[in-house]
């Protein structure tokens, strides 16, 4: 087979067990005959500066073994690459939440290495982010807000591995604040509101497992927005914080679930968000939905 595959490989990502899982993908290659090219990350955002500026066009596929983040660089890369043509995605987890993982069902290593090599296409919708002049891509989720709050708290605490998380969510349950935020929603839709946070997602899974959005669909051509009032109670916001894991927050009378094409943030104070679960990007921002834009493996 005339067939050439990028493997992209953090090995600083939440889990170092990913090696086995590299092993047996390569080892399938080399029975079928198919050429790959092994690129291990070697520095923060060096699969976006690769995929940015190198031509893509001799790979068939682009594998991505890590967490949300390295999976959001490969994808702002792709975006950035500027060919009309563009190879097909394939994904390993290897980081700590993996939640895109988890709405391909392919969280273990078998489920995922069984999607590879059945080689299935599906597509992906990705988000485009503008603010000012800067552009930024996303395909799992948007945060502004205590999520926000809640990630930057974490990074600082990474000695304490997936836990940090729960740690983080308990201190800001008991400090939450309200902010005030122009929401629009299809330019048309203006909501003036406080808020303690809103997420905009393109897939069902956030953090390791939360289902922050259990209607999305992450080819459907729409951005699912949860938005939580600032007026919920200390109990109401530790009860939504335990059902998100099941979906069931959205009944509650404290969250708005809507979606649309566009989405615009504008905040009174401009604040950094939480992209694919890592702090980058400022508001105010604009995000659209790019509909099947990119091609995956499922």
């Amino acid at each position: 087979m005339n067939e050439n595959i990028l493997i992209i490989y953090n090995p600083t990502s939440g889990t170092k067990s990913s090696e086995g899982m590299i092993s047996k993908l390569i080892d399938f290659y080399k029975s079928n005959n198919i050429n790959y090219y092994l690129l291990k990350t070697e520095y923060q955002n060096h699969a976006q500066v690769f995929c940015k500026n190198n031509n893509l066009k001799k790979y068939k596929d682009i594998i991505v073994c890590g967490g949300d983040g390295t999976f959001n660089e490969v994808i702002n890369g792709l975006m950035l690459n500027g060919s009309s043509v563009l190879p097909r995605l394939g994904f390993l987890p290897g980081g700590t939440g993996n939640s895109f993982m988890h709405d391909l069902n392919a969280v273990s290593h078998q489920e995922a290495l069984s999607k590879i090599f059945k080689n299935r296409s599906d597509y992906l919708d990705i988000l485009k982010l503008t603010s000012g002049k800067n552009e930024l891509y996303s395909f799992n989720i948007v945060g502004w807000g205590l999520v926000t709050d809640i990630l930057i708290l974490a990074e600082k605490m990474r000695f304490l591995k997936s836990i940090r998380y729960n740690i983080a969510s308990l201190f800001y349950i008991f400090t939450a604040k309200s902010r005030k935020i122009k929401l629009l929603v299809d330019e048309n839709t203006v909501f003036n509101n406080d808020y303690l946070f809103i997420l905009i997602c393109n897939t069902i899974h956030t953090g390791k497992g939360m289902k922050a959005a259990p209607k999305a669909k992450f080819n459907d051509g729409l951005l699912d927005i949860i938005s939580v009032n600032s007026k919920i109670s200390f109990l109401q916001l530790i009860k939504l914080f335990i059902q998100i894991f099941s979906g069931k927050h959205i009944n509650s009378k404290f969250v708005n679930y809507s979606t649309a094409k566009k989405v615009q943030l504008e905040p009174v104070d401009n604040e950094i968000l939480n992209i694919d679960g890592d702090a980058k990007g400022y508001t105010p921002v604009k995000i659209e939905v790019l509909e099947k834009r990119l091609k995956i493996i499922n």
